[in-house]
Formats: C-alpha cells, sequence, structure tokens
C-alpha cells in the first residue's frame, strides 16, 4: 500500500509539472508585455505622406511588415499556444484584432476585397461577436463592385482623392497610366456585380470622362 501510495503522489506531481491548462495572470502578463513592444514597433513605423504615390504607400506598408513580422509571427504562435492549453478569453480579441489588421490592408491599400473578406471572416472564427469583423465584412462586400448609383456620382472636373472618396480605388493591376507629352493620362477600372467593368479615365490626376460599360459581362 506504502509503494502504491509513493507512486500515486509521483504520478501527481509528474502531471502538475506541466504547462497550466486553466488561464494563468503570469502567462498572461508576459504575453501582454511581448504584446506591447509590437505595439511600439507598430508606433515607430512612419507613414508614407500623403502626397506619396499608391506604389511608394505599398512600399512602405510591406516595409512595416518586414520590420515587425518575425516578432509577431512569434508573439502569435505562443498567444495561440496559451489560448488553445487555456481557452482563456482574453486572447480572443487579439488574435482576431490582428486577422482584422491584414484584412485592413488588403481593403484600404490594395482593393483586394476578396482577401480581406477572407481574413475578416476568420477573425469571426475566432471571434464570433467581434462587431468590427462584422462591419468590416460588410463594407468590403459594398466595396466588391461599383453601383450605379455611386458611379453616377464621378463627375469631370473631380480630382482622384474625390474619385476614391465616393467609389473607392481600383486594385494596382486594374490601373493604366500612360505618359504623353508631359501629361499623365490614366484608366481606373472597376468591376461591376454582373460581371462587366466601368471605368474613370483622368488627365494629370483630373477626371475628363467616364464610361459605366467600358466592359460587356463575359458572355454565359
Amino acid at each position: 500500500m506504502k509503494a502504491l501510495a509513493t507512486l500515486a503522489l509521483f504520478l501527481t506531481a509528474c502531471v502538475s509539472s506541466g504547462p497550466p491548462t486553466r488561464p494563468n495572470d503570469r502567462e498572461w502578463n508576459l504575453l501582454m508585455a511581448d504584446y506591447q513592444w509590437i505595439q511600439t514597433l507598430r508606433g515607430a513605423q512612419k507613414d508614407a505622406p500623403a502626397t506619396a504615390t499608391r506604389k511608394e504607400q505599398i512600399e512602405a506598408r510591406l516595409e512595416h511588415h518586414r520590420k515587425i513580422e518575425p516578432t509577431l509571427v512569434a508573439f502569435l504562435d505562443k498567444l495561440r499556444e496559451y489560448h488553445d492549453r487555456t481557452r482563456d478569453p482574453r486572447a480572443t480579441p487579439i488574435l482576431a484584432r490582428e486577422k482584422i489588421i491584414v484584412g485592413d490592408d488588403y481593403m484600404n491599400l490594395l482593393a483586394r476585397y476578396d482577401r480581406a473578406i477572407d481574413f475578416y471572416r476568420a477573425a469571426l472564427e475566432i471571434d464570433p461577436a467581434n462587431e468590427e469583423a462584422k462591419q468590416k465584412i460588410a463594407l468590403a462586400e459594398k466595396r466588391r463592385y461599383v453601383s450605379m448609383s455611386a458611379f453616377a456620382s464621378v463627375k469631370g472636373g473631380m480630382k482622384e482623392q474625390e474619385v476614391r472618396a465616393l467609389i473607392g480605388i481600383p486594385r494596382e493591376d486594374w490601373i493604366k497610366q500612360v505618359v504623353q507629352n508631359n501629361r499623365v493620362y490614366s484608366v481606373w477600372i472597376y468591376p461591376k456585380s454582373d460581371g462587366g467593368a466601368s471605368a474613370v479615365y483622368f488627365d494629370n490626376g483630373v477626371v475628363y470622362h467616364t464610361n459605366w460599360n467600358a466592359a460587356a459581362p463575359p458572355r454565359q
């Protein structure tokens, strides 16, 4: 009997020596110290100036990601492991928030709304009650295709920023540009829900023509 009692104590000690399976402040505080450092790194990054081209803005954002990516990936790996092991509800909104941050870049900078929606939905899978993710999904769905009413509000003489405020900016590969006689001519192409496309034409950054039916939908 004494031997069995000793064995039981030994097994109990072995089990209790593993990582905690319940939420605990010791691990959480260490994780939050790491996250605070990541937020400090983010805050130290300088955004591209308002006058920067879209290409320059994208390059600046990519450089931001390169600087914090190793630290962020290591942190998220630790946070996910802690969350899966302890089911600490405090980890859920942070994991979801990081998905939303990536989705925001796809939506606001790259105009790749399908990819943005993927990340927002991933955030909802982590945190089903996340209202921000729900709102971002609705916004991205709205921006995926240009509406006739919104497109009709674009008028000749408007500047690029005004057009962007009304109907957004297309993907980088849906903007065509040519320089002739020291003038920059560009066209922004917007997909429509029927599979066709509309276009806005600029002369030195000022609208001079619009075409709702710039491209017909594909034949069935």
